[in-house]
């Protein structure tokens, strides 16, 4: 029994023995090394750089964002290249080495804040100085950004200037007299191929587009919206004098039926809610001059859609959007001046829309409501930025 005991005893051992030896080997998993991360200032364009580990079995990398977003790549790489970080705030991304047989390593962790203004393009037309109302609207533009270096004037000829690493928002301003109907016949080059596709790769990559007055069309242009829902109030005729103010109304539909009030959207912050014009209180853009009656614009009514409980509604359902703003004196559902376009999964940036005949640059003299047109275009670039 003696003996028995004694060799029951050294079995045990060398099975105790072997099990930590193996349980050791199974758990160690080496990480990687010297994770950095490579940026240029006011870039979002981030490089995670690391070495991997020097003991076999690795097959691939584990890329943690603030202890939620997973990224697992299969292979063994020593880069990651981040398009678009996020700016000014903290982040952090944490590296860990991935083994064939299942194991994890513990990760090594980079943290940063990138310190980030986003800037505006306006883009317009090669040959815009034609039109007094694009001329006026460039040298707003320039004054207010781009000699204050947060903008970038941009003709259609140099399109390849418009770069989402730079520019946050592009402002696509068209304002033209005998222009003809439909995207396609945009002037100056907004309606080419390089043009359009440009726009619609700035889009699906997060951009958001300001588009005013006949470069509403462009909605349907970059795919937002079917061509058949494209905007159909036109004008382009020469216009005249007229002694009215003329603006925007917020305010939506009629006692009978649903109201939408969007008086207090971000597009209007600060300006005059003036009263005693058209049947309710409007936004005013322009007064006494000439005025060129470019409206294009939408006619809810036009497009088949069925009441749901009316038309705003049912357009709204329809695109994912939002109807801000109607013509002066419109308190029905028919038109839709300013249509604030969501986000989508193909176009995660906005798209606000202006086809108010009222948002006009230039009315032969001097605008009493300048300021407030001026404050809406800052409200709007503020707003998609």
């Amino acid at each position: 029994m003696k003996k028995i005991n004694i060799f029951l005893c050294a079995v045990i051992t060398f099975f105790a023995s072997c099990s930590d030896v193996d349980l050791e080997s199974v758990n160690y998993s080496e990480g990687i090394s010297n994770l950095v991360a490579d940026f240029t200032p006011s870039s979002r364009k981030v490089t995670l750089n690391w070495d991997n580990p020097t003991m076999e079995g690795q097959s691939g990398i584990q890329i943690i964002k603030d202890n939620v977003d997973v990224t697992n790549i299969d292979g063994v790489v020593n880069s990651y290249f981040i398009k678009r970080a996020p700016v000014n705030v903290d982040v952090a991304y944490t590296v860990k080495a991935r083994y064939t047989d299942g194991r994890v390593s513990e990760g090594q962790t980079v943290r940063f804040n990138i310190d980030y203004v986003a800037k505006v393009a306006m883009l317009v037309a090669d040959d815009y100085e034609v039109s007094a109302d694009e001329t006026d609207a460039v040298a707003w533009f320039n004054k207010n950004y781009v000699e204050k270096g947060t903008g970038k004037l941009i003709k259609a000829s140099q399109i390849d200037d418009l770069d989402i690493e730079e520019q946050a928002v592009c402002w696509v301003m068209c304002d033209r007299i005998g222009v003809e109907k439909g995207w396609k016949n945009l002037p100056g080059g907004l309606a080419s191929n390089e043009t359009v596709n440009a726009l619609k790769a700035f889009a699906a990559d997060g951009g958001s587009l300001l588009l005013t007055n006949h470069a509403t069309q462009l909605t349907a242009a970059v795919g937002r919206i079917d061509e058949a829902y494209a905007p159909g109030i036109f004008g382009n005729g020469v216009g005249g004098q007229n002694p009215d103010v003329w603006g925007v109304q917020p305010i939506i539909g009629n006692t009978e039926g649903q109201i939408y009030d969007h008086s207090n959207h971000d597009i209007y912050r600060g300006m005059n809610f003036t009263a005693g014009l058209y049947e309710r209180s409007i936004y005013t853009f322009e007064g006494t001059g000439v005025k060129g009656d470019h409206n294009c614009m939408w006619d809810l009514n036009a497009y088949g859609l069925a009441p749901n409980p009316n038309v705003v509604k049912a357009w709204e359902e329809k695109t994912n959007s939002t109807v801000l703003g109607t013509w002066n004196h419109v308190v029905d559902y028919c038109c839709a001046g300013i249509i604030d376009f969501a986000p989508t999964t193909t176009f995660p940036g906005r798209i606000l829309a202006v086809g108010l005949a009222s948002y006009e640059w230039n009315i032969g003299g001097e605008n009493l409501y300048k300021d407030q047109l001026e404050m809406f275009t800052d409200n709007c670039i503020s707003y998609l930025k």
